[in-house]
């Protein structure tokens, strides 16, 4: 009876980024001690509006004990509306990680196969060593511990990289942050002048159409399972 128990109480890596996204409060309590920071009211992207496939988008800074910060973008997807094909057939996507501005990092992507079961792939194609976790963030791990207390599972597509993710998603050892296109990406993406006003809806309709041109080019790309 037990077993059963935690099996119905398992999270998986698609829960945790689902709570994320919908949670603005998820990192409330998280603060550092001492420090008067406020995690409350977490920003992100809200594109639903729209009604297309890429749902929403957040970002979150990892921070390492060499006092540097690796910042990371999630995008959720409709996972009705956006799959990639594998070599044993092909996922349905829910959710893609990629870094924001830093190299050696995987484009990970995480949903669900036919049998409804959580797959986690990367790029084929993109160098061997980008699936190792670097040193720094690797004493982060060391410190942070496997969350036992979570339930989280560990399959054997889950790559290294998406199991650190977890741990410290779950631990809430990140900082909440925000990243917005540059004037000029807005111009151009929506084709407006040098002297166009713009609206904050516009901001977000040309975000939401730049990470769809990434996506769809992500999903071009040679997936194996990790």
């Amino acid at each position: 009876m037990a077993g059963k128990e935690e099996e119905e109480t398992t999270l998986s890596f698609s829960d945790i980024l689902g709570e994320i996204m919908s949670n603005k409060d998820y990192l409330t309590g998280a603060e550092p001690e001492g420090s008067d920071w406020d995690f409350s009211d977490w920003p992100g992207y809200d594109f639903r509006q729209f009604g297309g496939w890429v749902l929403g988008e957040k970002f979150f800074s990892i921070p390492t004990i060499d006092n540097k910060l690796l910042a990371i973008r999630i995008v959720q997807t409709d996972p009705k509306q956006f799959s990639v094909k594998t070599p044993d057939g092909g996922i349905s996507v829910g959710f893609v990680l990629t870094p924001v501005n830093a190299r050696g990092f995987p484009t990970i992507l995480i949903g669900k196969d036919l049998g409804g079961g959580e797959k986690v792939i990367r790029n084929s194609r993109q160098p061997a060593g980008w699936h190792r976790i670097p040193q720094p963030l690797r004493d982060l791990a060391k410190e942070v511990g496997s969350i036992e207390k979570s339930s989280l599972t560990q399959s054997s597509e889950t790559v290294e990289w998406s199991a650190f993710l977890k741990d410290i998603l779950v631990a809430k050892r990140v900082f909440p942050d925000h990243y917005k296109p540059t004037d000029f990406m807005v111009r151009d993406r929506l084709e407006l002048g040098p002297d166009e006003e713009y609206s904050e809806e516009d901001i977000r309709l040309a975000e939401m159409q730049i990470v769809e041109d990434e996506l769809l080019t992500i999903a071009y790309a040679d997936y194996v399972l990790a």
